[in-house]
């Protein structure tokens, strides 16, 4: 962790990105645990999944960059799951796809709409692929082999002792300690 948090702030001091510092480093941050997201994934075997079912039963694909795409799943083992699952799902799901728009979950119809704007290159290209994602994530979340308080739904202004509850002027000094701080 102390390795990869040098990394960040190397990252953030040297390089060019969008928002502050803080904002930076979470982006910094969420690349590396989508990282170690995928390294967990690809580690499931299919054969585990199998009573994890997850159904895609519509896909409509993006109108170029104005409308995204929509995925419709249904995961029948998932029916009235508490909601708390759920979000965790969600949250991974968004944590993996990187480019969600939005993410909706009816548990007591064990149904998941989501919009998102696909990769044009990399690892995410069809909805099977995305598919099969969501079947190992919410296998690893069932399993408790994911957390379940990974809480990207909830707002940052509802997490305690967090970045949200932050005044803009505590951000500001911690921003500009990160900066001057140098690690060896």
């Amino acid at each position: 962790m102390t390795n990869t948090l040098t990394t960040v702030l190397e990252k953030v001091n040297s390089g060019l990105g969008q928002g502050g510092v803080l904002d930076q480093i979470d982006k910094l941050f969420r690349k590396q645990q989508r990282i170690n997201l995928f390294e967990k994934l690809e580690k499931i075997d299919t054969k585990e999944v199998d009573d994890f079912p997850v159904v895609l039963y519509k896909s409509i694909m993006p109108n170029g960059k104005k409308q995204p795409a929509l995925l419709r799943f249904y995961l029948p083992s998932w029916k009235d799951h508490d909601e708390i699952f759920w979000q965790s799902l969600g949250d991974y799901v968004i944590l993996a796809m990187h480019r969600v728009t939005d993410v909706e979950f009816d548990s007591s119809r064990g149904r998941m709409k989501m919009k998102y704007f696909p990769k044009i290159k990399g690892r995410i290209k069809n909805p099977e692929d995305i598919r099969v994602i969501i079947q190992k994530i919410a296998y690893l979340v069932d399993t408790e082999g994911l957390p379940t308080d990974f809480t990207r739904f909830r707002r940052m202004t509802e997490r305690r002792d967090s970045l949200g509850e932050m005044s803009k002027e505590q951000a500001a000094l911690i921003g500009a300690a990160l900066k001057l701080i140098q690690l060896p």
